[in-house]
């Protein structure tokens, strides 16, 4: 009964911080960690980054082949994601389709680089070739911390430079110093 017990309440602490659908860090858990970052940052006068990504189009990609297809592109875009990121990074589900990576002791060169590899990544992979839908590609908005910055404004920044690249055209991304 006790390793009944046991494995019940690991697999609720695993749901409490989980994405139903992706399996990825929910946006409860990236906040609390991006907390616990800067904290640890302020104190030690690190460095870190984040990545927003947004799968480009979504909404297309629900209306016209179904939202099945969509959570499919979800799930599958969470893979290729975490398959790009390095064991310390965290990745997770930012809400619908914008997805957050917070990449510990990396600076905003660094951070362009694993978000480029993402964003090739999902590029290449054709995640849903489906006509109607054409091909899924993700813009990804960096941004790395600055000394004594709120959590709020540093996702601020990561935002603008995601929609920044939406603008200029998506499936590219673009960093803010």
């Amino acid at each position: 009964m006790g390793g009944y017990v046991n494995r019940l309440r690991t697999r609720l602490g695993q749901i409490a911080v989980r994405d139903e659908l992706t399996g990825a860090y929910n946006r409860r858990f990236l906040m609390e960690t991006l907390d616990r970052e800067r904290a640890r940052a302020q104190r030690l006068a690190t460095e870190f980054s984040v990545c927003l990504i947004d799968i480009d189009h979504f909404k297309s990609i629900n209306d016209s082949v179904g939202h099945a297809a969509g959570d499919s592109v979800l799930l599958q875009f969470a893979e290729y994601a975490s398959s790009a990121l390095r064991d310390l990074d965290i990745f997770g589900r930012y809400g619908g389709e914008e997805f957050l990576a917070i990449l510990p002791a990396t600076g905003v060169q660094g951070a362009i680089t694993c978000a480029e590899r993402i964003r090739a990544s999902v590029e290449s992979a054709g995640l849903l070739r489906l006509r109607e839908a054409g091909r899924v590609t993700v813009t990804v908005g960096v941004a790395s911390y600055r000394k004594g910055e709120e959590t709020a404004a540093l996702l601020a920044r990561a935002d603008g430079a995601l929609y920044e690249g939406k603008a200029a055209g998506r499936n590219r991304v673009v960093a803010v110093g």
